[in-house]
């Protein structure tokens, strides 16, 4: 699949095939632990910085937690009354449980690597279009462990408050991982 046709799996699957790692989290909720205060994401600044030191907070949480592997830093970042929006896969609410989504996927994917190709933010959102890639590991989404590559985009947005996330809308292209961990193969793919 070329990356063309990655791109427009992602923007189409966005709405309806969204990051539904969190099918997979009881475990890492269990054992999400919050982060240290020096590891907490810094507080953003009020007025025309904002939009900039809330795009520096969503940096440093997916360098953090996806590309260093540390899942347990993950509620450092997290408001307590964080909710993650997987569209058709749901929600999930409260920091520790969102924390536990995150972790579980870092377990999954233990050579996770996020790639930020676009991030613009305004106010208090931020929007980051990114690519994420892998090995398969562990179970994600009752997939058991492939041990293959994967790789998908995505695009989300983030709401912040108090410097901290609030929300996240997670729109990833759920018919790549399905189709890179051998489950699922979508008729359009050759």
């Amino acid at each position: 699949m070329n990356k063309l046709q990655r791109v427009t799996l992602a923007v189409a699957s966005a709405a309806a095939a969204v990051g539904a790692a969190g099918l997979g989290v009881a475990a890492a909720t269990a054992n999400a632990q919050p982060a240290a205060a020096s590891q907490a994401a810094p507080a953003s600044s009020l007025g025309g910085g904002q939009a900039k030191a809330n795009e520096r907070v969503v940096e440093a949480f997916l360098q953090d937690v996806i590309n260093e592997h540390n899942g347990n830093d993950v509620a450092g970042y997290l408001t307590p009354d964080m909710v993650w929006y997987g569209g058709t896969v749901g929600a999930v609410a409260g920091r520790a449980n969102v924390a536990g989504l995150f972790a579980s996927v870092v377990a999954a994917f233990p050579d996770s690597h996020i790639t930020i190709d676009d991030i613009f933010g305004q106010d208090d959102q931020v929007v980051v279009r990114v690519v994420v890639s892998g090995t398969q590991q562990g179970a994600i989404l009752a997939i058991p462990a492939s041990g293959r590559h994967v790789q998908w985009d995505g695009v989300d947005i983030y709401r912040l408050r108090d410097g901290k996330i609030s929300n996240i809308w997670a729109g990833d292209d759920w018919t790549a991982i399905l189709n890179d961990t051998g489950t699922y193969k979508a008729p359009w793919i050759s």
